[in-house]
C-alpha cells in the first residue's frame, strides 16, 4: 500500500465547520451555564413550547458566557448578571467591572442558523441603552431593579465606559446595525470617550472556547548548585546543567502541574516499578538520588542568571517545559506529599535555551533525549501540534482527549478516550470502500486512492502503524483537516458498532462464525460506514438514538452479507489470515460492493 504525506510542507489545519462550531458552543453553554440559567415560566410565555424555551435559556447562557470572556468572571457569577425577560431593554446581561471602570451591556442571540440582530431589534438595544443613561429605571425588570445602585454608581463615575457586545453565531454583521451603534457612538461621545461597541461573531465565540483550553506558558525560578554554563557561542545553544533539590523540583510541580511538561512526550504515568524505586530512594536514600538517576532535561525560550556563585545560583527560565524526566518529577512531587524531602535529594538537570524562534529545535531535542529511554512509537505523536488542536476542540465539547500517555489516560470512561483508540476509529470509520477498478482508474489519473480496505487490513497486520507519525498513515487519519467534533463522533460510533460486534461473537456457537466476528471486525465497519455517511457526518460528537438504530440495522445487516460473500474461503484460509492481507481482502470488498450494487438496483425496481 502506497501512502504519501501531503506534499509541499503541512497544509495549515482547517477550523471546525460552522456546524460544528455551533454544536460545540452548544453543548458548552448547556453544560456550564443551564444550571444557573433556569427556565422562565410566566403567563407571557403560556404560549411558548419547548423549542422556544429552550432557544430562550441559550440565549441568556451565551450573555453569561460573554461576560465570562470579556470581564474574566466565573460562570456562576455570570449568569447572575443575566438580565434577559421581560422588559429588558434590547439589554441581556449587564456587569459592572470597577477595577476596569467598564459597564459591560451585552445583547446576546442564539440562532443555529446565525442570523445578526436585526436592526429593528439593535434599535431596541440603542433605546434601553438610552433608557439606562437617562435613569428611566422603571421601564426595566426586577433584574435591573435589584441592581440600580451599582448602576447608578456606574454612570455617576467619571471615565467609567459603557461597553457595548452584540453577540451572535454568525460572521456578519448588517450594515444598518453598523452605522445606528456608530452614531450612538458618536452622539453620546461628542465631550469625552463615554461608549464603546463591538460584535462578536461565531468565530471570535468558539475561539473564546478553544482559548480556554490552551495550555498555559511557564515562568519559573529554579536554584542550581555546582552548575555549569555552556556560552553560545561557540555552542550554538546557551546552556546550563547542575544539580536540582528534589525539594525544589516537587515545588515547581506542584506549582504549575502538567503545564510544566507540555512539551513532553508523556504526562507523569502513576506508581510503575520504575516510578516507585524513585520514591524509594527519595524518601529512605535521599543521599543516593543524584547517582542513580538520568537526571532531566528542560527547553526554555530563555535563561537569566540572578547575582550568585558556581556552588549555589538562581535562574530565571521563561517558558520552560521538561521534555525529558516527567516521571522522575511526577513521583518527587507524589513523594512531597507524604512528607519532607530531604535536602540531600538532589538531581542532574540539564536546561537548553531553545529561544522563540518557530523553528523544529524544541521538537528535535525532546525526541533525541527521550530515545534513550523506552518510549513507544504513539508517544512520539504527542510532538505533532495538531494533536493538541484537536485536544483543545475535544473538551470544548466536554471529551477529554488524551493524546499523551498519563496516569489519567489509563481510565476508561465514557468522556474520554485515548490517541489509539482515535487512530483506530478513524482507520475504521474515516474513508471510503473502492473496487480494485475504481483504484485503478485513480492511480491513472495520477491521485492517491483513500481506500478503506487498506486501512483495514494495516490495523489488522500492525496496528502501530496507524499513530507511527513517521508513517504513511499518520497523516492519512490525522488530517489538518480534521476537526475535534469529527475525532470524537467517529470514536462514539466506533465504540458503538464495536460493541454490538463484541455482543455477536459471543452469542455464536459455531467457530467459523466466532472467528469471522472476531477478525473481520474492522472490515465490517468500514462497510457500515461505507453505508452510513449522513451518520457520520452530523456536526455533534453524541449519537442520537435515530442514530444509533441505523448504525444497528445496517451492522447486522451488513455483518450477514459480507459473512455469506466470505463463507467459501474457509475452505483453505482462517478470517485472521483473510481480514490482514489485502490478497483476500480486496476481492472480497469487490464482492460485497458488487452485491450491495445488486441490492441496490432491485430496491429501484417497479
Amino acid at each position: 500500500m502506497q501512502l504519501s504525506i501531503l506534499e509541499g510542507g503541512q497544509p495549515k489545519p482547517m477550523p471546525p465547520t460552522q456546524e460544528e462550531q455551533v454544536a460545540q458552543i452548544e453543548t458548552a453553554l448547556r453544560r456550564r451555564f443551564f444550571p444557573f440559567v433556569p427556565r422562565i415560566d410566566k403567563p407571557q410565555r403560556a404560549a411558548w413550547d419547548d423549542a422556544q424555551h429552550d432557544t430562550d435559556r441559550l440565549t441568556r447562557a451565551l450573555a453569561a458566557y460573554t461576560l465570562v470572556s470579556l470581564a474574566d468572571l466565573d460562570d456562576a457569577v455570570a449568569a447572575g448578571a443575566v438580565t434577559d425577560d421581560d422588559n429588558d431593554g434590547g439589554i441581556d446581561a449587564l456587569y459592572y467591572d470597577r477595577s476596569n471602570s467598564r459597564l459591560f451591556l451585552v445583547q446576546s442571540k442564539f440562532k443555529r442558523t446565525g442570523t445578526a440582530p436585526s436592526q429593528a431589534e439593535n434599535l431596541k438595544t440603542i433605546n434601553g441603552i438610552n433608557a439606562l443613561i437617562n435613569r428611566r429605571f422603571p421601564e426595566f425588570n426586577d433584574h435591573f431593579q435589584r441592581r440600580l445602585d451599582e448602576i447608578e454608581e456606574a454612570l455617576d463615575t467619571p471615565g467609567v465606559i459603557l461597553d457595548v457586545a452584540l453577540v451572535f453565531l454568525g460572521n456578519i454583521l448588517g450594515p444598518h446595525v453598523i452605522n445606528d451603534l456608530d452614531a450612538l457612538k458618536t452622539e453620546i461621545n461628542a465631550v469625552s470617550p463615554r461608549l464603546g461597541w463591538e460584535w462578536y461573531g461565531l468565530s471570535k465565540v468558539h475561539g473564546w472556547l478553544i482559548a480556554e483550553q490552551t495550555p498555559s506558558t511557564v515562568t519559573a525560578r529554579i536554584t542550581l548548585e555546582n552548575w555549569v554554563h555552556i556560552p553560545s557561542p561557540p555552542s550554538p545553544r546557551k546552556a546550563v546543567y547542575g544539580q536540582v533539590s528534589a525539594d525544589n523540583l516537587a515545588q515547581l510541580v506542584s506549582t504549575h502541574g502538567k503545564s510544566l511538561f507540555e512539551k513532553n512526550l508523556r504526562h507523569y504515568l502513576g506508581s510503575v516499578t520504575v516510578n516507585s524505586a524513585i520514591a524509594e530512594t527519595v524518601q529512605r536514600r535521599p543521599g543516593d538520588l543524584f547517582y542513580m538517576n538520568n537526571g532531566l532535561t528542560a527547553i526554555a525560550e530563555s535563561i537569566t542568571q540572578a547575582a550568585g556563585t558556581r556552588s549555589r545560583c538562581n535562574f530565571n527560565l521563561t517558558n520552560v517545559s521538561i521534555v525529558n524526566g516527567a516521571q522522575t518529577a511526577g513521583t518527587i512531587a507524589n513523594a512531597a506529599l507524604t512528607g519532607v524531602i530531604s535536602p540531600d535529594a538532589k538531581l542532574l538537570i540539564t536546561i537548553i535555551e531553545i529561544g522563540n524562534n518557530p523553528d523544529d529545535i524544541g521538537m528535535r531535542i525532546t525526541k533525541a533525549r527521550n530515545h534513550q529511554n523506552v518510549v513507544r512509537g504513539v508517544d512520539f505523536a504527542a510532538l505533532d501540534p495538531g494533536q493538541e488542536r484537536l485536544r483543545q476542540e475535544a473538551i470544548v465539547s466536554g471529551i477529554t482527549y488524551h493524546y499523551r500517555t498519563s496516569a489519567e489516560a489509563k481510565n476508561r470512561r465514557d468522556d474520554a478516550f485515548i490517541l489509539e483508540e482515535a487512530a483506530l476509529a478513524l482507520a475504521c470509520l474515516s474513508f471510503s470502500v473502492l473496487t480494485s477498478a475504481e483504484m485503478l482508474q485513480q492511480r491513472t489519473l495520477g491521485r492517491k486512492p483513500e481506500n478503506a480496505i487498506d486501512f483495514v487490513v494495516a490495523a489488522k497486520k500492525d496496528i502501530s502503524k496507524l499513530w507511527d507519525q513517521d508513517g504513511a498513515l499518520y497523516s492519512w487519519l490525522f488530517k489538518p483537516s480534521l476537526s475535534g467534533v469529527r475525532m470524537c463522533r467517529t470514536v462514539y460510533i466506533y465504540r458503538f458498532i464495536d460493541q454490538i460486534l463484541a455482543g455477536s461473537e459471543r452469542s455464536e456457537d459455531a467457530y467459523y462464525r466466532r472467528m469471522f466476528f472476531r477478525h473481520g471486525r474492522y472490515f465490517i465497519m468500514s462497510f457500515v460506514m461505507h453505508r452510513s455517511s449522513e451518520v457520520l457526518n452530523k456536526p455533534v460528537h453524541f449519537l442520537s438514538e435515530d442514530d444509533k438504530t441505523a448504525l444497528s440495522r445496517r451492522t447486522n445487516e451488513l455483518s450477514e452479507l459480507i459473512y455469506a460473500e466470505s463463507e467459501h474461503l474457509q475452505a483453505y484460509k482462517g478470517y485472521l489470515s483473510i481480514f490482514r492481507n489485502l490478497t483476500d481482502s480486496q476481492p472480497l470488498a469487490d464482492r460485497v460492493i458488487a452485491k450491495l450494487a445488486e441490492i441496490d438496483r432491485a430496491a429501484v425496481r417497479p
